[in-house]
């Protein structure tokens, strides 16, 4: 049996192997996943697979739209938690001040 030339080794979803490439359902292409986690963004609550709306819960599926699509789009988050702005000292309200009065 012949070797087969470093590179060369591809999956269904023509992902090499050998170069350390695996498939992603999630985000629908082949990552190294110490480059790139096969996750949902933890701070996405709506998921569009390229194709259907999925609600996120947690990091996970909810719950999804069941379209037919004749092609697939490129997967990403529709919508994003609200960033949270903390002040770190809130004002200081004085009672026996005043309004200079």
């Amino acid at each position: 049996m012949p070797l087969k030339p470093p590179g060369s080794d591809w999956d269904v979803n023509r992902c090499i192997a050998s170069a350390g490439y695996v498939w992603c359902e999630i985000w629908g292409k082949c990552l190294r996943t110490w480059e790139q986690a096969c996750q949902y963004p933890i701070n996405c609550l709506t998921w569009n697979d390229g194709c259907n709306t999925c609600q996120l819960l947690n990091g996970e599926i909810g719950g999804c739209t069941e379209m037919l699509c004749f092609q697939q789009g490129t997967p990403y988050c529709m919508v994003q938690t609200p960033e949270m702005v903390i002040d770190p000292m809130p004002p200081v309200i004085n009672p026996f001040i005043g309004d200079g009065h």
